[in-house]
């Protein structure tokens, strides 16, 4: 997978940041726990750092100690670890680096009446998966699938307890389009979707 450099430069008390990412996800990946990132500031070798950001969503940069980037863009997490140096009075004018050197692996779990059920890795440097693409990587469903009952059942943490949620997806709206727009169902890392067999 080739990742393109985008260097955005600032001069005149602007900082200087080099982004290295996909190119088409720069503006759209979040951070997220376990990727491994690569961070550096200008001048300063001391202040660099190559770590997995950490099951909560934190990374350990020297002065500045644990930081949360977790769920925020590459943009977000520049534009905070840059106002930390300015605001605790470390750095004037800091040139930070921040380079996503691996992606975590993200999968969505397909069970039921698909051609081909089990694990769907999500690309690398995306966020999630369109539904319907999902299915397609499962190699479709199969004769007897009840496409009106698909069934997408997700976990998330709330002050890190788990949460359980479900919801049943009418496949059939997907394909159906009005007015040149199309209702779209999006499935998160580690969702679990099911398609039931058809009733005769």
């Amino acid at each position: 997978m080739k990742l393109k450099c985008i260097k955005l430069y600032f001069f005149a008390f602007c900082t200087c940041f080099t982004i290295n990412v996909l190119a088409d996800d720069t503006d759209a990946y979040l951070l997220s726990p376990f990727d491994e990132v690569e961070i550096s500031v200008y001048g300063e070798p001391g202040l660099d750092s190559r770590q997995r950001i950490s099951d909560r969503g934190s990374v350990s940069i020297p002065l500045l100690g644990e930081l949360n980037i977790g769920g925020m863009t590459i943009s977000e997490a520049l534009k905070y670890i840059e106002s930390t140096f300015i605001s605790r009075r470390y750095l004037l004018n800091p040139v930070v680096t921040f380079n996503i050197t691996q992606f975590v692996p993200k999968g969505i779990t397909i069970l039921g009446e698909v051609e081909n059920p089990g694990l769907i890795n999500i690309p690398a440097g995306k966020n999630d998966l369109a539904l319907e693409v999902a299915i397609a990587e499962a190699g479709g469903f199969t004769d007897a699938a009840d496409k009106g009952e698909v069934q997408i059942h997700s976990s998330s943490l709330s002050n890190y307890a788990k949460i359980n949620q479900s919801e049943v997806v009418d496949f059939n709206k997907i394909l159906q389009i009005e007015a040149g727009k199309k209702e779209e169902f999006i499935a998160n890392p580690d969702d679990l979707i099911y398609v039931p067999r058809r009733l005769f």
